[in-house]
């Protein structure tokens, strides 16, 4: 009996002491698990649940809602993550965004197996170490903190909190590095007391992708206590940017006669979004042939490579037979992998049916009869 005693006052005590670690680390706002991974079934099935995200804003999650990078995907009120319909190509990755009335987190999902090749997160954003683990250094707690680039006013956010469980009294937070003290100054600020880190306006991803801060505790005397340590703040890309055609003009040559395929010439669009993610995925189409004699597709465009090429037979790629010896094709490219969602860019494609060799001379008066020419001077 006393033997089972002191088992159950250990077990007792255990828990305290693992309540008491967990009070004094504090509730840190934003996904629980900001990486998981997941492999590439043959098919998402329509609202069946793929996993669960636990996302937690310290506040009660008051008004929380979801947003997924790929709008086949959505997340549930309860965190689970299902297809809305039918899928068997996700790509490489997902991205999620939190968004309640406190705060705001992205989180990623890996699909090993995926066609796409979307890096991860971390390669994404070139930033060592496992996001899903929070770094420590001493007494100091803290993760990766993302956000999303053109957040929308009321500033300032909060977005993330440093934790330090053995602070000594009267001690207090403080972070410095670009963004803070170097320009672009005052774009994030933490509170002394609390470690809650703020951003204090919108950022733009294609002018800053990444800030690394130091965070270091100092005394009353603004003396630091221990090293600094980095904090590293990732700016999530949104699809802001639409795909231009920066080369033009675009013209294009190709041989009547020639055979069915044949590469006239490539058309590519740039996208200032992340390369890494869906943003930037283009693909290309041909909005419309000018004119549409003697077919109204003569030429085809490579949806992911940018490639015009013939279609028609080679019979109707004939110089001396058509209206017309040049072509304009309007071309469009659209980001989001060409979905519906996607940004678009367009410009004109101008291509001359170049001439060849292929007619022997003839004359086209016939010869005087012979001696016309004596009998007229005879007269």
């Amino acid at each position: 009996m006393q033997h089972k005693t002191q088992l159950t006052l250990s077990f007792l005590l255990s828990q305290v002491l693992l309540l008491t670690f967990a009070e004094d680390l504090e509730c840190v706002p934003g996904f629980q698990q900001k990486v998981f991974h997941i492999e590439q079934p043959s098919e998402f099935t329509e609202d069946q649940p793929i996993l669960n995200l636990a996302f937690d804003d310290c506040k009660g999650n008051d008004k929380l809602n979801f947003e997924v990078s790929n709008p086949d995907f959505k997340v549930e009120p309860d965190g689970s993550l299902v297809a809305r319909k039918n899928v068997t190509e996700a790509g490489r990755a997902l991205f999620i965004h939190a968004r309640s009335s406190q705060t705001e987190d992205m989180a990623e999902i890996v699909i090993l197996g995926g066609k796409e090749k979307h890096g991860s997160l971390k390669e994404i954003f070139k930033i060592e170490g496992n996001l899903g683990i929070l770094r420590q250094k001493r007494a100091i707690l803290l993760s990766p903190i993302l956000i999303p680039e053109n957040q929308r006013p009321p500033f300032p956010r909060v977005v993330g909190k440093v934790i330090n469980s053995d602070r000594p009294e009267g001690s207090k937070f403080r972070i410095s590095g670009k963004g803070v003290d170097q320009d672009p100054k005052g774009a994030f600020k933490i509170n002394e007391n609390t470690g809650e880190v703020s951003v204090t306006r919108g950022l733009d991803r294609e002018a800053i992708a990444n800030y690394e801060l130091q965070v270091e505790i100092i005394d009353a005397t603004g003396k630091s206590i221990e090293t600094p340590v980095p904090l590293d703040i990732i700016i999530i890309d949104q699809n802001d940017n639409r795909p231009i055609f920066r080369e033009g003009p675009y013209i294009g040559h190709v041989m009547e006669g020639s055979p069915t395929g044949t590469i006239v010439m490539r058309m590519t669009a740039f996208d200032a979004d992340d390369p890494s993610t869906d943003n930037a995925l283009l693909r290309y189409n041909i909005l419309k042939q000018t004119p549409d004699k003697p077919s109204p597709n003569m030429f085809y465009i490579d949806p992911e490579k940018g490639d015009i090429v013939t279609v028609v037979s080679p019979t109707l790629l004939d110089r001396e037979t058509m209206d017309s010896t040049k072509y304009e094709l309007i071309i469009e490219a659209k980001d989001m992998a060409g979905l519906d969602v996607g940004l678009t860019g367009t410009a004109t494609a101008t291509i001359l049916i170049d001439d060849k060799n292929d007619y022997a001379p003839e004359f086209t008066k016939k010869e005087p009869p012979k001696g016309a020419f004596i009998h007229s001077l005879i007269r």
